[in-house]
C-alpha cells in the first residue's frame, strides 16, 4: 500500500512547486495559479491527508484554464477525479490515507474496493498525466511568467 500514497504525493508535487512561483502573471487564471501556492504548502511535506484541498484547487484551475492549456488541465482533472471517485467507492477520505499507508483499514472502509483505488493512483503517474503536467508547467512559465 505504501506505493499508492507515494505515487499520489509524487503526482501532486507538481503543485507543491507552486510555492516557488514568481512573476506578475496575467489574467484570472495566472493570478489564481500564483495564489494556489498556499493550497499546496499543506502537502509540501507529503501530508496526504490534506490532498482534498489541493485537489479542490486543481479543479478550480482546470475550470478556468485558458483554451490553449484546457485539454492538459482536463487530463490532470480527470485523473484526480478518478482518485476522488475511488476513495468514495472504498468509503475512504483523504484523511484516512495515512492510516491505510500504515497498513490499517479505517472502520467502515471497503477492503474490496482498494484495488480500484490503486489503479486510480496509477493514472497520476502515467505518461499522459506527466505530459499534461509538463505542458501546464511550460504554459505557466511562458504565459503567466511563473517559475514552477
Amino acid at each position: 500500500m505504501k506505493k499508492t500514497p507515494s505515487a499520489l504525493v509524487t503526482a501532486v508535487l507538481i503543485g507543491t512547486t507552486l510555492a516557488a512561483c514568481g512573476g506578475d502573471g496575467g489574467g484570472a487564471y495566472c493570478g489564481d495559479l500564483e495564489s494556489a501556492a498556499s493550497a499546496f504548502e499543506d502537502i509540501d511535506g507529503g501530508d496526504v491527508a490534506k490532498l482534498d484541498g489541493a485537489f479542490d484547487t486543481f479543479h478550480q484551475l482546470a475550470d478556468e484554464a485558458p483554451d490553449d492549456i484546457k485539454d492538459d488541465w482536463k487530463v490532470v482533472d480527470d485523473a484526480i477525479s478518478g482518485v476522488e471517485t475511488a476513495l468514495g467507492e472504498a468509503d475512504l477520505k483523504f484523511s484516512d490515507l495515512p492510516q491505510v499507508q500504515a497498513g490499517e483499514l479505517p472502520e467502515g472502509a471497503d477492503a474490496t474496493k482498494l484495488q480500484g483505488l490503486s489503479s486510480s493512483f496509477a493514472a497520476l503517474s502515467d505518461e499522459k498525466f506527466a505530459e499534461a503536467s509538463q505542458a501546464i508547467d511550460t504554459h505557466a512559465t511562458d504565459v503567466c511568467e511563473l517559475e514552477l
